[in-house]
């Protein structure tokens, strides 16, 4: 069973340690800088770091957006360790990040920005009922939301 739980002194050590495919690096952020920008920079009053676990397992990490962006929430960040990928581990990790926020109820609406070159994201985008909103001003990102009602 896959659990999101927030990152502690108990689940730090082993998001440090995450590691994604050598292919999969140009779409995420390394783990430690991940931990490091939700410690010291302003992003700490707006986000919270997640460990994803399955059973007592740490096989992610993600990063929520609570305030970042005005009207809507936002993941980002999103790792499952290349040791456990293929088994469903994000999937149920979005699940529950959907169930988070839909309790925190501030905003109606879920963002997730997505390179379109990652196929395979998109595809579990889709699936999970993501529908295409826009690309970003900048080119760059394809964003894809998720009623949250």
């Amino acid at each position: 069973m896959i659990t999101i739980k927030p990152v502690d002194e108990n689940s730090v050590e082993a998001c440090a340690s995450l590691q994604c495919t050598p292919e999969q690096r140009q779409f995420t952020n390394s783990p430690i800088w991940s931990l490091l920008e939700a410690a010291y920079t302003p992003l700490h009053q707006h986000c919270r770091l997640y460990a994803i676990y399955s059973g007592d397992t740490v096989v992610g990490m993600v990063r929520l957006d609570f305030t970042l962006h005005e009207g809507y929430y936002e993941f980002t960040n999103l790792l499952i360790d290349r040791n456990h990928q293929r088994k469903h581990c994000a999937t149920g990790a979005i699940r529950q990040i959907i169930e988070i926020f839909r309790k925190d109820g501030r905003f109606r609406i879920l963002r997730i920005h997505v390179a379109p070159e990652n196929a395979a994201a998109i595809r579990l985008y889709q699936k999970l009922e993501f529908t295409y909103a826009y690309r970003t001003e900048d080119q760059v990102f394809l964003v894809y939301e998720y009623p949250l009602q």
